[in-house]
């Protein structure tokens, strides 16, 4: 009768290892595997080569940030100062706020290589 004890009680300590969660048998993630994912944006500092800083966003930007497992990303930031629109509704916003708004880029053809 002892013996079938001790038989059953390693059987249920060998199942109850088993059954154990993956991440606490095996070994941990790499850092690169942890980041994988979507971050909330909370700072955007940039760094001169003179050693200055500067919020590239302003002192409190929103924004996400995307890792993906094959080494890309996406930054989607933007400021908090921007003007809000009268309507609430920005397919309704007027001319001028609708400037102040959105962002432009230029293109300088010539240097183009």
């Amino acid at each position: 009768m002892h013996r079938r004890n001790m038989l059953s009680i390693s059987a249920i300590t060998a199942l109850g290892l088993a059954l154990m969660p993956g991440n606490a048998v095996s070994q941990q993630k790499s850092l690169k595997d942890q980041l994988v994912g979507a971050w909330t944006l909370v700072s955007t500092k940039y760094k001169f080569p003179d050693g200055k800083t500067v919020d590239a966003f302003g002192p409190n930007p929103r924004g996400t940030l995307i890792l993906d497992a094959s080494g890309r990303m996406a930054l989607i930031t933007m400021r908090t100062s921007l003007p809000k629109f009268a309507t609430n509704d920005r397919t309704k916003g007027t001319p001028e706020e609708n400037k102040a708004i959105v962002g432009t880029y230029t293109v300088n053809e010539s240097d183009h290589a």
